[in-house]
């Protein structure tokens, strides 16, 4: 069970993904040159982030989050300033490969801004109550990622329009859901 691994100037390792997430994640820092302490997300080709710097449980196993055979590439995650109100914020994610495609640059940045309006949104939300969870982050990202992989269509079932924009009729199964998923997030 390997991945491969792509950083610097053209440069790919293998590495086993049979193991804990931390000892993968020490291996790939190690391996890339990279400081211990450094903040690192690995993306798929396409651009697709795995949050790996969000696992709560580092010593799950590594191929709960992988998929075999698959290639990533290592980003740096860039977050606000120790210190400041935006300490927690998204401000960026950078591979860490010499010429990475524009597409790759181009959905690492869009999923960086979803992350942070998404983060922002949860604490206006909260107002007074408990931090979001990493889980709700997590989730809210998971749907962003495959409305954008089904294309215009689903795409367009998130948004509720038919594929041509205009408003999709809803049955009333459907439409007791929707007041039910509006309710729940009033609460």
């Amino acid at each position: 069970m390997f991945i491969t691994i792509k950083h610097g100037d053209n440069q790919q390792f293998l590495a086993n993904i049979n193991c804990s997430f931390l000892l993968l994640m020490h291996y790939i820092r190690d391996k890339a040159g990279l400081e211990r302490t450094e903040l690192i997300d690995l993306c798929e080709e396409n651009g697709t982030l795995k949050l790996l710097f969000l696992v709560k449980f580092p010593e799950d196993n590594a191929n709960k989050f992988l998929t075999p055979r698959g290639t990533y590439y290592i980003c740096r995650v860039e977050r606000g300033a120790p210190g400041t109100k935006h300490e927690n914020g998204y401000r960026a994610f950078h591979p860490v490969f010499k010429h990475p495609p524009l597409d790759l640059i181009d959905s690492l940045r869009n999923q960086c801004d979803f992350l942070e309006k998404s983060r922002l949104k949860m604490l206006r939300s909260q107002d007074g109550k408990k931090p979001p969870t990493m889980e709700a982050l997590l989730s809210s990202m998971a749907g962003q990622v495959v409305g954008k992989s089904t294309g215009k269509a689903g795409a367009s079932a998130a948004s509720g329009t038919d594929e041509d924009g205009s408003p999709r009729k809803l049955t009333g199964a459907a439409k007791a859901r929707m007041e039910a998923s509006r309710k729940d997030k009033h609460r």
